[in-house]
């Protein structure tokens, strides 16, 4: 869990309110006969909880199990809801399939869980109480108790959730949290979480009861699935499949494996929802909250061909247009080595919502009740780091590989000296700053060339018109975000000079992870520079691990030339030594009192190796000529076996395929975990 995931709870809600508004009443009436538990706390009594449950006749088409030890099928995780609930009567295709075998184990299949539930101890709840989230709520944004085992018990009810979301095609979902004899109910979507007021399941059931009812009679679209993802006709799955096996990983392919996604085409002029079919994601960048993104290939039923089709939700926020518009201008731009454009367009909330007149889009709403925001309420005291997003689907007419799959160093930096040739046109000739330049978003093309994608979070760039940094503005993948902008997001707005450093993060970083030798472990170094993060006044803040890179350590250039033996190493000392210039002065910490800061401005402006660095990183020449006078030297690359030690396998399950590889950061920290002392003193 990173620092930022505990600003995303809004709350607490009235139970009511969020009854209301989020789950229908059924039409049947509620059994009126009383529940007897035995317990007054779930905390290891879920058998008997369960049985009382059953006996009531409560949840007729809901099969509650004890899954507080359960073993997860695919022995890949230890993610363990005290109570797993699935339903005997599912009509989702995607869920009907993996149903039969939950029912009658004991193993916890994430894939047909409708509802989790977690129990812990009497001082088990980890929300602030009302009465002190209003003491001081100009400031506030966190609504969890600054405790270890609030922290652990956040981070574990964070886990589940993203076991849930990532296991099935979810808009959202939800779960119920109890300690001791209170409980709350809690929402989940891409935004955040609003979770209720606390309740007395044991003596005072109503609640508990009442929303479990509901629960049982809701249809797969109220429970949050998303319908736009269908079971595959016969004869589609005929014609997919053949096609699907002439891709390299997919060659064993099984109709059991495939699922249909519509994408709604923005840009046609009937605004037409067209079927893909795929065998599940191939990569991913999950993370649960923001802008989570699954990345497909995919067979296209109308145009009978193989496609890259993404899955993402596309922050909704003024300023960041959306990634179909972006591509057009950058064709008409006719700027070199990017994807082939197909079609995108915002996910319906089901398809019969996709004509025109009734399109409404699947978005989230937890941003929805902020204190202040349009239908907000003065119940959720405080600032929660909570934006608004969009499901969005785009299709891409070329097909690649991960930059992780070079064959030779030679080859990593010839792709990424192609991707910066893509950022530079870009920038020049469509004013489009791409501002999320990481290691997933080079792609490595059909013919060996680099390729730039996911434009996602570009924006339009007014050349010669000053802007000011925001706070909470910043964007990109943790791992290679400038140190400028990790140390402080709201010195200045995101510049072309941030891009460029990422690049030479980039290379760094496939260097040092797929050319790692096996006598050196370097798990820590790439940890401390890569992923060092911490908190500060509600801001997550990282940096100084690549400040120290540039210093000579931990990966010292002696360690560089144990990794490669090309000039790739040369360009990487290159990189090390402009940027130990453009930093010089610097102070590698988050809080920085005015009289220093402006002592260090001072220096930097009167250093004249420091403006000469600002000079070359206006633009993206000085990088290219990097590349491309090492590139030139034809006779020293020639190294055997100095590609990449990944192993590249396509995994076929949707589920089982959706590993974080990267964390984005919309102002978010890493994935490193760290013990509660440090983040405390974060």
């Amino acid at each position: 869990m990173i620092l930022q995931d505990c600003e995303k709870f809004v709350g607490p809600m009235p139970i009511h309110t969020f009854l209301a508004e989020f789950v229908p009443k059924a039409q049947e009436s509620r059994p009126t006969g009383e529940i007897s538990f035995t317990h007054s706390t779930v905390s290891k009594n879920e058998n008997e909880f369960i049985k009382a449950i059953e006996a009531s006749g409560l949840c007729p088409k809901l099969k509650f199990v004890n899954t507080t030890s359960s073993p997860y099928p695919d022995g890949e995780h230890r993610l363990n809801p005290d109570i797993s609930i699935y339903s005997d009567l599912p009509n989702h295709s995607y869920w009907h399939k993996h149903l039969a075998g939950s029912k009658k184990t004991k193993s916890l299949n994430w894939r047909a869980v409708a509802l989790w539930i977690e129990n812990k101890n009497d001082d088990g709840d980890m929300f602030i109480s009302l009465e002190e989230l209003r003491k001081d709520e100009r400031h506030l944004e966190s609504h969890i108790q600054w405790t270890q085992p609030a922290y652990k018990t956040c981070e574990q009810l964070i886990a589940y959730a993203s076991a849930h979301h990532c296991a099935q095609f979810r808009v959202f979902s939800f779960s119920v949290f109890l300690f001791g004899e209170m409980g709350r109910l809690l929402r989940w979507d891409r935004s955040g979480v609003i979770y209720t007021e606390p309740f007395k399941w044991a003596t005072q059931p109503e609640t508990l009861f009442e929303f479990l009812w509901r629960f049982n009679f809701l249809s797969d679209f109220d429970r949050g699935f998303d319908t736009t993802v269908t079971s595959v006709p016969d004869d589609e799955a005929e014609a997919a499949i053949s096609e699907l096996r002439t891709y390299e990983g997919f060659e064993k392919v099984r109709k059991a494996d495939l699922h249909k996604l519509l994408v709604r085409d923005d840009h046609a002029a009937d605004s037409e929802l067209r079927s893909f079919i795929t065998p599940g994601a191939v990569w991913c960048s999950e993370s649960f909250f923001g802008r989570s993104t699954f990345g497909y290939i995919a067979y296209d039923v109308a145009r009978k061909d193989l496609v890259y089709l993404k899955d993402s939700w596309r922050i909704n926020l003024p300023g960041i247009q959306k990634e179909g518009d972006t591509y057009h201008k950058l064709h008409n731009a006719q700027v070199p080595h990017i994807a082939k454009f197909g079609l995108a367009g915002d996910v319906p909330l089901s398809p019969e919502h996709s004509e025109v007149s009734l399109f409404a889009a699947q978005r989230t709403r937890t941003q929805d009740y902020l204190k202040g925001s349009e239908g907000g309420h003065n119940w959720c005291p405080g600032r929660p780091a909570v934006d608004p997003f969009v499901h969005y689907r785009l299709v891409l007419e070329t097909l690649g590989r991960p930059l992780n799959t070079f064959i030779s160093t030679r080859q990593l930096c010839e792709v990424i000296r192609d991707a910066v040739t893509a950022h530079s046109a870009a920038y020049e000739r469509a004013g489009i700053l791409h501002r999320d330049v990481s290691s997933g978003n080079i792609m490595i093309g059909e013919d060996g060339y680099g390729v730039l994608i996911d434009w996602e979070l570009s924006k339009q760039i007014t050349k010669n018109v000053e802007e000011k940094g925001k706070r909470h503005s910043r964007t990109g993948t943790w791992k290679f975000i400038s140190i400028w902008r990790l140390l402080d997001p709201s010195s200045r707005p995101h510049g072309i000079s941030d891009d460029l450093e990422s690049f030479f993060w980039v290379l760094l970083y496939e260097i040092a992870k797929y050319r790692n030798t096996g006598d050196m472990d370097m798990a820590a170094d790439m940890q401390y520079v890569f992923d060092m993060h911490s908190g500060s006044n509600g801001l997550g803040r990282g940096g100084s691990g690549k400040f120290s890179f540039l210093q000579g350590c931990p990966i010292t250039p002696g360690t560089i030339e144990v990794l490669v033996e090309t000039p790739c190493r040369s360009i990487i000392e290159e990189f090390r030594s402009l940027f130990q210039d453009l930093y010089r002065h610097v102070q590698p910490q988050y809080e920085v009192f005015k009289k220093l800061r402006l002592k260090i401005e001072d220096d930097q402006m009167n250093d004249p190796r420091v403006q000469d660095a600002r000079r070359k990183l206006c633009s993206s020449d000085w990088v290219l000529s990097i590349f491309d006078r090492h590139l030139a030297e034809t006779t020293t690359w020639n190294v055997l076996g100095d590609g990449s030690l990944c192993r590249y396998e396509l995994r076929l399950h949707s589920s089982e395929s959706r590993d974080r590889q990267k964390r984005k950061a919309e102002d978010s920290d890493s994935d490193e975990e760290e013990t509660f002392s440090k983040r405390r003193k974060g």
